[in-house]
């Protein structure tokens, strides 16, 4: 049962689509570590692959889905990196011209080729046709879109503009930011560009309004208060990125945007009558893939100094980018403060490049009724999932309520729905018991691909998770947010788990010798007992029948 609410609405949370329109064709993308993936030739798989991006099909079959389980939903929520990756690939001379692995000086001759503004010019249409389809399947529904690292080009390269204290910024000023603007804008009768002869949908309406071209132009990030006065903050995660470039002017506060956060929060704050729900790409933690710190660390620090001044205003932050169903919440000895109600929600792909299975989340929220002082809270959410069978056909179907699997791990569900501290209860229960997965560790990994087995090349399985496995889990998701933390809670994790395994040794050798002497001390009572009896038995023997003796043993 989901947690009980006066108002409760629901949204829908899609991250990491990676909508290829190429894919069958020659400039499909294919993962480069996944040499046996073939996402180009015109025998694919209509609905996608493990090594491919997310054919329209796919997409398509995903709005469909969402319109009958969530038909009504009060936003949607993209929380970045919508379009496929290597964009610039499909105009470069070699794929390691156009891959999203180059150094930082192959990045620079990247951002500055030939071909890089036909590359950005690609990356908006497939943007304006994403957005399409969805517009498309919920005509009318607000669209919150926030920026990722591969929807500008290069990879996290994003020139901001010069002249970012004018705010009277056009398009053309702000390149990739400007060619982004322009593609969440209404179509007009512009002669449709190249690309979009492939088959792109028209819109009628604009997901960014005039004013917010102030902020998105300066920097990609906006806000938005909906209907019913929860305010979402979309911010730009990818200036804040370890592989962000090119150093902005500003290093401080890039595109001003933690200003802007700042002020935006104050003025809900005042209004007394809204929240508010960060929606971000790249989240302000360890990662998961490869352990690596997702953000500098002089960002990390000035954001949750925010999150934490604003925590009364603040009910969700939502993330994307590792493509995987996770989350992240502060224990008191990691990065993230403790203090803070709202964890990290991290929401796994639409594309199934990497061996998941796409998905996508309808999330529960209380809709602040009046009578509460318009009081929002995340309650709860259902994680839906494209699962193919071995005949390579599919179908969509909820994976699981987050309520009913991490119910029995933690009462607190039930009053405050996806808080911080249910999350931290639900951490608690994961670790090992006496050095075994804990049954609420084991719904995590059923869960973390959405489902999936994981890569052929490299298939999931509970017992590829051993002590050390779970000890880095826990270490990311507890968190940690620099790599110095995440090292030192590993170390704790392995000092703890000798000591488990020094106390459970001490007390099978303690074990051993305690049944050695009670055994020891048997044998003597019994050895005494038997002697005694031998006494008894030569000075007492019973008397005899009839003149017969009655022996030891007892028998005539």
């Amino acid at each position: 049962m989901s947690p009980a609410a006066g108002d409760k609405k629901y949204f829908l949370w899609f991250s990491d689509v990676h909508y290829d329109p190429y894919y069958s064709t020659k400039d499909a993308y294919r993962a480069g570590d996944n040499s046996e993936a073939v996402c180009n030739s015109n025998s694919v798989p209509s609905m996608g692959r493990v090594g491919c991006d997310s054919p329209k099909a796919l997409v398509d079959s995903a709005l469909a889905h969402a319109t009958e389980v969530a038909a009504s939903p009060s936003f949607i929520v993209l929380s970045g990196d919508s379009i496929r990756h290597d964009v610039d690939r499909i105009y470069a001379s070699t794929d390691h011209e156009g891959s999203e692995n180059r150094v930082k000086s192959e990045v620079q001759i990247a951002a500055h080729s030939d071909y890089h503004t036909d590359a950005m010019k690609t990356a908006g249409d497939i943007i304006k046709d994403l957005v399409a389809l969805f517009d498309n399947a919920f005509p009318g529904v607000e669209i919150i879109f926030s920026i990722g690292n591969n929807d500008i080009v290069p990879d996290y390269y994003l020139q901001l503009p010069t002249n970012s204290s004018n705010m009277s910024l056009t398009s053309e000023d702000s390149g990739m930011l400007g060619i982004i603007y322009n593609a969440l804008q209404s179509d007009d009768e512009e002669e449709l560009s190249i690309y979009n002869q492939l088959g792109s949908q028209k819109r009628s309406r604009s997901l960014l309004s005039a004013t917010d071209s102030a902020t998105f132009l300066k920097g990609g990030y906006y806000s938005r208060v909906l209907p019913d006065g929860l305010t979402v903050l979309s911010i730009n995660t990818v200036l804040y990125s370890s592989f962000f470039g090119p150093d902005p002017l500003n290093a401080d506060d890039p595109g001003e945007q933690f200003a802007w956060m700042r002020n935006t929060l104050m003025n809900i704050r005042e209004r007394g009558n809204s929240q508010a729900i960060v929606v971000g790409h790249i989240s302000p933690s360890m990662g998961s893939f490869r352990h690596s710190q997702l953000w500098k660390e002089k960002y990390i620090n000035i954001f949750y100094e925010i999150i934490q001044e604003f925590d009364d205003v603040i009910i969700g932050q939502l993330f994307g980018h590792l493509h995987s169903d996770e989350f992240r919440v502060g224990t008191g000895t990691s990065g993230i403060p403790s203090s803070l109600s709202t964890p990290l929600l991290l929401a796994g792909s639409l594309t199934p490049v990497h061996g998941n299975n796409p998905s996508f989340r309808k999330v529960f929220y209380d809709g602040g009724a009046a009578k509460d002082n318009h009081s929002y809270k995340l309650l709860d959410y259902e994680s839906h999932r494209y699962s193919k069978s071995d005949n390579n056909t599919g179908d969509w179907s909820k994976l699981y309520t987050f309520a009913e699997t991490y119910g029995t791990a933690t009462e607190e569900i039930k009053m405050e729905g996806l808080s911080a501290n249910v999350f931290r209860s639900i951490l608690r229960s994961m670790e090992d018991n006496q050095g075994s997965m804990s049954p609420t560790f084991n719904s995590f990994l059923l869960h973390v691909n959405s489902g999936s087995e994981g890569d052929a090349k490299a298939p999931l399985t509970f017992d590829d998770c051993d002590a050390n496995c779970r000890a880095e889990w826990l270490c990311t998701l507890s968190g940690t947010t620099t790599v110095s933390q995440y090292n030192k809670c590993l170390l704790q994790k392995k000092r703890s788990s000798r000591h488990i395994q020094k106390m459970g040794s001490s007390r099978l050798m303690i074990g051993v010798a305690g049944a050695a002497m009670f055994a020891a001390a048997f044998l003597f009572v019994m050895m005494l007992r038997f002697r005694k009896r031998r006494e008894k038995d030569q000075y007492e023997s019973p008397a005899s029948i009839e003149g017969t003796e009655i022996g030891d043993d007892g028998m005539l």
